[in-house]
């Protein structure tokens, strides 16, 4: 039987500051506690009239390596880490003021967001949380690359991702299962950062992108193992990939119940997948009202 969840927005305010790694400029976010129903919105405060985008899949945007939302004037982008935050914390409400467009890089994990939003508290709110229980299985994908999404437990999210990039990658094979918790996201998830081979990092730089960043700002591969840096943990990579995919999976606006596996995934799977179930409730919510 499903339980009942009530929303939760943030205790106080708090802030997080940093760099992006595309663009290299620099950003502060200010977290402000919402009402209930308001979900999470990104406010850009350095833009006239301050426009604002809500964290949702209609407003995302299709980017290679990234997540980005735009609605009118306001876009935001590389949202995934704090979006991730958001939802294993379970802040359902809260409105983020941007003073530029990217997100903080950071280190390349979502430690920082983690620390912050736990040393404010939640708030209880008296509405219950929209949650949606996966009754079928979905896939979406092909061979090469795929994403499930699976009935399972009416209170718990699991989520399963098998990175496997061929033999001849730097970037060993993993796989990395959890039962999404608080704790289980500030021990064993949000320290897993953003990673890239020495190939695609200098293509980047190439064309003009993160030119600021060296491989001690995130994970940079060549086949000897990362250069300059230290994994984490064993599967850092793999973990890193199901902090993303927590992240897209916010964008579903609802509580997901059930086991989400992923072959390979990236955003755009993701998103879509996130798509796929934002519909699905909305369906399932048509029909309890008709009934």
């Amino acid at each position: 039987m499903r339980a009942t969840r009530f929303q939760h927005t943030i205790g106080r305010p708090c802030q997080v500051s940093g760099r992006g790694y595309w663009s290299g400029q620099p950003i502060t976010l200010t977290f402000l506690p919402a009402k209930p129903h308001t979900g999470i919105v990104f406010v850009r405060t350095d833009l006239k009239e301050c426009p604002s985008v809500p964290a949702v899949v209609d407003y995302r945007v299709d980017m290679p390596l990234r997540t980005r939302l735009a609605q009118g004037t306001a876009m935001v982008d590389m949202v995934e880490h704090v979006l991730a935050t958001l939802l294993a914390l379970q802040i359902d409400n809260v409105e983020i003021h941007c003073t530029n467009c990217e997100m903080p890089s950071l280190d390349g994990s979502s430690h920082a967001y983690a620390l912050a939003l736990a040393s404010v508290g939640k708030r209880l709110q008296s509405t219950e949380r929209a949650q949606f229980q996966i009754a079928e299985p979905l896939r979406i994908g092909n061979d090469h690359q795929w994403i499930m999404a699976l009935p399972g437990n009416a209170s718990e999210l699991t989520i399963e991702y098998r990175l496997d990039y061929g033999a001849k990658s730097p970037i060993g094979q993993a796989v990395y299962s959890a039962l999404v918790t608080e704790q289980t996201f500030l021990q064993d998830l949000a320290p897993a950062r953003t990673f890239i081979t020495i190939a695609e990092a200098e293509q980047l730089q190439q064309q003009g992108l993160a030119r600021h960043v060296t491989p001690r700002d995130l994970l940079v591969f060549d086949q000897a193992g990362p250069i300059d840096n230290s994994l984490r943990f064993p599967d850092e990579c793999a973990r890193h990939k199901a902090l993303d995919l927590l992240g897209d999976l916010a964008l579903a606006g609802v509580d997901i119940r059930g086991k989400i596996v992923a072959f390979r995934s990236g955003h755009q799977l993701n998103g879509s997948l996130a798509q796929a179930l934002k519909n699905a409730y909305a369906a399932q919510t048509r029909l309890r009202k008709a009934v």
